[in-house]
């Protein structure tokens, strides 16, 4: 019986097929092969001849996506392919979805020829036969939900007059297999399908709302930045900027941040954008980047934490602790004070130091006389120090880079620099970045942030680091990640934004946002300190989500650890985020909120150790509400008492 339902939807494909008279019997034989599986829709083009020169012949458009089928015997130009690019994406522009609208960047190209002899072109399509068309069209990752397929196809067809549409969903019921392998069955149960679009970035890949849409699309003619509150899709819209640069231009691509773990997590979304894109696009952590371009010049230098932090102990535990301590009592405040202010801003002179306008870091404003102690019992010993130990501290692998930079650019530029969570930038990193995407005013570098979600002391406004933005620039408001009781929860905490919007003008804030997501569960809760491991296992038991959907993130390193080891204890699977790749994973997260900036998890444990926070009461409240803010569907914040 299987054979003759197959045999009945195979005389269906036919007959639609053979009233297109320029179809060659190639044509239809892969025009064939989506309709022979329900759930997918095909938009042949009438123009004559077929295939019409300069564009598609036809669109094939399912659950894994949508398809620019090009018919060519030869290898295509990259100039022609372009060209058709342009055309298939015009097509799809301002197809709709509710209130998003269809990404058209998102279409591939597929090349089909009888026989695939020669190589493709290097990420600019897929070139594919008659028999490697049904793997790659079916085993591909889902996209699309059934129905948004169908209104996407629908929609084009109802536009145009030129295409005839063909909707599998209309043939008689039959899904079996070609007894020579042409119509393999692919591993696509809906219920895999609907786990998979629940994640918003697997939505985010195909549709964004109408402002997203615009920015991913938009000229700045120099360097940009996207800020906004958390959850509206910054770092989402960048990495489509990405994807479209690599599917229209030629050149290699960056992504960095001054967290190490975050370009690696993004990295596995743009690839879902941009797969033929891997060998152009660099995802990788600034400090990493400037020490492998520092190599590749001949000049090495590799920071050591427990060295740099030895050298700054050995000279606080001198005369710069009596002096300082009646300011401020914490050592890590001064350390802080070196690195970020001082080094951070570039800094080479006292008089610079007197002259800053230094941000009241922890209520304290330091007068001239106050910092000219700073600079001569802590500053100019740290460095004598370092000198004497030969040692460099990450303030001077960054400069150095710049310099070296300044002074000889690279031979292979990049086409594009994207720079994640640039408020936790100090000032040396931005000019940095700026200079590896060419330093210029129109250099093709954008930088991504939220001032609200610095949690790291300083401060800083783009002009001062001579990065000329203003005027090319957006903010995102609509919160797409937080169901409605996650962002009320974290709209709770007053974290103050002191970056301003990136370039001194007023930003949103996360009180400014609007949930589209309905429902959600957020609860607080105290918990004695004894209580704390016991209630962290009965909420992961207990919460309704998978392991590989849950974060538990902490203030402290060694709470993460300690976490992490109990839950392989009780019988989890557990993963640091520092070797989180965004990738799907069965493993529970765990990390602190300085690794989970910028990732989102599905449901959050926030384990707060109050006694740890900042004794900055700014940065304490940002903290807890980026913590906050990364849970999409639920969060349990954990109060330690005791």
């Amino acid at each position: 019986m299987p054979d003759m339902r197959f045999e009945k939807r195979r005389q269906w494909v036919e007959e639609q097929l053979t009233g297109f008279g320029s179809l060659s019997a190639v044509h239809r034989r892969f025009l064939s092969v989506p309709l022979m599986r329900s759930g997918w829709h095909v938009l042949i083009d009438r123009s004559e001849p077929f295939p019409p020169p300069g564009r598609a012949g036809a669109f094939a458009v399912g659950p894994t996506g949508v398809f620019a089928f090009v018919f060519s015997d030869n290898v295509p130009d990259r100039s022609d392919l372009t060209r058709v690019r342009v055309r298939a994406e015009e097509t799809f522009v301002n197809v709709t979805a509710g209130r998003n609208q269809y990404v058209p960047h998102m279409i591939e190209l597929l090349v089909l020829t009888d026989q695939v002899t020669l190589p493709p072109l290097s990420g600019v399509y897929t070139m594919l036969d008659p028999k490697t068309l049904p793997q790659y069209l079916f085993e591909n990752a889902a996209q699309l939900a059934r129905q948004r397929a169908r209104d996407i196809a629908f929609g084009v067809a109802a536009r145009f007059d030129r295409f005839e549409l063909i909707s599998a969903d209309d043939a008689p019921s039959a899904e079996t297999v070609l007894a020579d392998g042409l119509f393999e069955t692919a591993d696509l149960r809906e219920d895999e399908r609907s786990r998979m679009l629940k994640r918003p970035f697997k939505d985010w890949m195909t549709f964004l709302d109408p402002q997203q849409l615009d920015l991913v699309y938009r000229n700045f003619n120099g360097p940009a930045r996207f800020s906004g509150p958390a959850g509206t899709g910054k770092s989402v819209v960048a990495i489509h900027r990405m994807a479209h640069f690599a599917k229209h231009h030629p050149g290699r691509m960056l992504f960095t941040s001054f967290v190490k773990t975050l370009p690696t997590y993004h990295q596995s979304g743009f690839l879902q954008l941009a797969p033929h894109a891997e060998s152009r696009a660099q995802f990788i952590g600034l400090h990493a980047w400037a020490k492998g371009f520092l190599r590749g010049r001949g000049t090495v230098i590799e920071p050591d934490d427990g060295q740099i932090e030895d050298t700054f102990s050995r000279v606080w535990r001198g005369v710069a602790r009596d002096h300082l301590t009646p300011v401020h009592p914490s050592p890590s405040y001064w350390k802080d004070e070196i690195h970020r202010i001082i080094k951070g801003r570039g800094l080479t002179a006292l008089e610079e130091y007197q002259q800053l306008e230094r941000k009241h870091r922890h209520g304290v404003l330091l007068g001239n006389s106050q910092r000219a102690i700073v600079w001569n019992e802590l500053f100019d010993p740290y460095q004598a120090l370092l000198a004497e130990r030969g040692l460099k501290d990450f303030n001077d692998l960054i400069t150095t880079a710049t310099d070296e930079l300044r002074a000889a650019p690279q031979d292979d530029p990049y086409g594009l620099v994207v720079v994640d969570e640039v408020q936790d930038f100090t000032f040396v990193e931005l000019r940095l970045v700026h200079q590896i995407a060419g330093g210029t005013s129109t250099s093709r570098l954008l930088l991504v942030g939220d001032g609200q979600q610095q949690v790291y002391p300083g401060g800083w406004r783009m002009r001062d680091a001579g990065v000329p933005i203003v005027g090319r620039g957006a903010k995102l408001q609509i919160n797409y990640r937080n169901r409605e009781a996650i962002l009320a929860f974290a709209q709770q905490v007053n974290a103050v934004n002191t970056v301003d919007d990136l370039d001194g003008a007023p930003s949103f804030t996360l009180r400014d946002s609007e949930a589209v997501l309905p429902d959600g569960t957020a609860t607080l809760e105290t918990v004695a300190a004894n209580a704390v491991d016991t209630r962290v296992v009965d909420q992961i038991r207990d919460c309704g989500f998978a392991p590989g959907d849950i974060a538990v993130i902490t203030t402290t390193r060694k709470d993460a650890k300690h976490l992490r080891q109990l839950l392989e204890r009780k019988g989890f699977h557990a993963l640091s985020l520092e070797h989180y790749d965004g990738t799907d994973d069965t493993r529970i997260k765990v990390g602190t909120v300085h690794r989970a900036k910028g990732m989102d998890f599905a449901a959050v444990l926030h384990i707060v150790r109050e006694s740890a926070l900042p004794d900055d009461a700014e940065l304490s409240a940002r903290q807890i509400m980026v913590a906050r803010s990364r849970a999409r569907d639920y969060v349990w914040e954990c109060r330690i008492q005791g």
